[in-house]
Parts: C-alpha cells; structure tokens; sequence
C-alpha cells in the first residue's frame, strides 16, 4: 500500500494497556513498528518503508540497547515492513541479528522484489537508499525467544500474505498482529485465503489476548479479531443471496452495492465513513468483495 502523502516522521505511541517495554511507533497512515525491550534483548518488529523512517526509531531506543543483544523480526516480505532492514546489518547504524520465516526471506531475495524495488525507487526519491536485505537466520513454523522477562512466541498466521507471522507475548497477554488483523479490516487476495486468513484470525483470538497491536489501524482492542472475522461473515452473508455468484467476479463493487455490502454500508457497520479511514482500504474491500465471490462460486 504506498500513501498518498508518504510520512517524513515517526511517532512514539503511549496507551496505558500498552506495557511500557513495548515501544510502539508510527509513520503517519503507512505503518506501524514495534520495539520490544526484554531483559536479554531489544527486538524490533519490522523496520519501517524507508530506512529514513527506521532510522528515528533506533534513535528513540538507543537507551534501551545497552547491555542486550538486537534482534530483527520481519512479519512478512511487504515493502512497507523490511525496507529499513539495511541499517541492522554489519555496516549498519545498529547491527543485529535479522529473523524471519524461510518464505520470508524466499520472497526478500525474488526477482519480483527487485522489481517492485526498482519501480519505486524509480518513481519516488525517498526509496532511493533502500537495499533489499534477506534475514540471515530462518525458521520454519513457529518459533519461541526467550527474553528472560519476556517471551516471544513467533507464530505462522498466513492469508495477508503466505508468509506472514504474528507475535504472541503470553506475559503482557498481548498480540503483535502485524497485518493479519487491521482496523477497519484486513486485505484478502482470492477466495483461496479467505479461509486461511478467518484461521490465522480465530488462532490469534484463541489466545484471549487483552491487547491486539496490528501495523495498521491504531487501535489496541482485542475485539478488533472478532471484528475482522465479522466483517467477512457480513461479506459473505451479503453475496450469498445474489444469484450465480460467478457472474459478478468482474463486476465485484456492483455486487456490493446491490447486496448491501458497498464500501460505505461495510465502514458504517464498524462506526466509519470513507474519509476516516486511509483511502487504500476501499481497494481492500473490492479485493475482498471479489474474495468471497469466488468463494461462493466455488473457485478457490
């Protein structure tokens, strides 16, 4: 998702369900990271669109680096989550230890990522820094690192994208969802991951956390999974009563204003309107209009 008015400044966050050594920071509409201080580490999830951006939060947590060793988690392979990944390497402002899932860094190192890399630094001046960096330790599954303190449970929650994994920290009761959870709700690509996106939500929801952080949305609700998982039940509810489903795969906005599931009718269920929300999301909504269609249909 690139931002019409892409973000100079990050912001720390402060919330009083947020226990303090979660350090919590944002890049106006584009991102949301996060910086975990344990007693053995320091672990940043993510790193931010530009390394411009990354770059202030290590300044921010620099106190907290003294005596622990730096840890790097990618979520998943997004432009938006590993483009400051550069300033963790040897030759870097912070050298760390970067950690990812196998597919993670299969995707890092793809021609389609030099690619889009390519296109953007092309067209934009603010990637003009940026190298695409591969984590140089990967896991399979799930992974489990032990802060002392803390521990953070690394888990697969596919369906915003293949490889995607969220954070579970069972001492705080929090989830650090990354994009598998978002406010107002998250991107599904296919009919194929409608089903495995509503599993990796009802995973998250199975922990009963008292506090879900995702890298978009803002909020810190745990209800923001039943949310999301609601928001595709209404989805489905909706298009289910239109006949043959399959003849509305390319016209998948019209399928939604005619079954009372219009951008505008599925915001308003949530307490939002269009303005309120960054623009992006209404492609979302057609990506998972078309989504449920081709569930209906059959063809996932």
């Amino acid at each position: 998702m690139v931002s019409p008015h892409p973000p100079t400044h990050v912001q720390e966050l402060r919330h009083p369900e947020v226990d303090p050594r979660i350090r919590w920071f944002r890049a106006g509409e584009e991102v949301d990271t996060f910086a975990v201080v344990t007693a053995r580490f320091l672990i940043f999830v993510d790193t931010m669109a530009t390394p411009a951006l990354m770059r202030q939060v290590i300044k921010a947590v620099r106190p907290d680096v003294a005596g622990r060793t730096v840890l790097v988690l990618n979520t998943h392979a997004d432009w938006d989550h590993v483009y400051g990944n550069r300033l963790f390497t040897p030759e870097g402002d912070l050298p760390g230890q970067l950690i990812a899932s196998e597919a993670t860094r299969d995707r890092l190192l793809s021609g389609h990522a030099q690619d889009r890399l390519r296109q953007q630094q092309a067209q934009d001046a603010r990637f003009a820094d940026v190298t695409l960096v591969a984590p140089d330790m990967t896991f399979s599954g799930r992974l489990t690192l032990h802060g002392g303190d803390l521990t953070l449970e690394v888990l697969p929650t596919p369906g915003h994208t293949p490889d995607h994994v969220s954070v579970w920290i069972p001492e705080l009761g929090t989830v650090l969802a990354g994009d598998a959870a978002e406010h107002p709700f998250p991107q599904v690509r296919g009919g194929a991951q409608l089903a495995v996106t509503r599993a990796s939500l009802e995973r998250l929801q199975a922990l009963d956390p008292r506090v879900v952080l995702p890298c978009h949305g803002g909020t810190t609700t745990p209800g923001l999974l039943m949310r999301n998982l609601e928001h595709f039940e209404f989805l489905r509810a909706q298009l289910g009563q239109l006949p043959s489903p399959a003849d509305w795969l390319d016209r998948p906005q019209e399928a939604g204003e005619l079954a009372g599931a219009s951008y505008a009718q599925a915001l308003a269920r949530l307490g939002e309107q269009p303005g309120t929300v960054p623009a992006f999301y209404q492609d979302f909504h057609t990506d998972a209009l078309h989504a449920t269609l081709e569930d209906l249909a059959g063809l996932r």
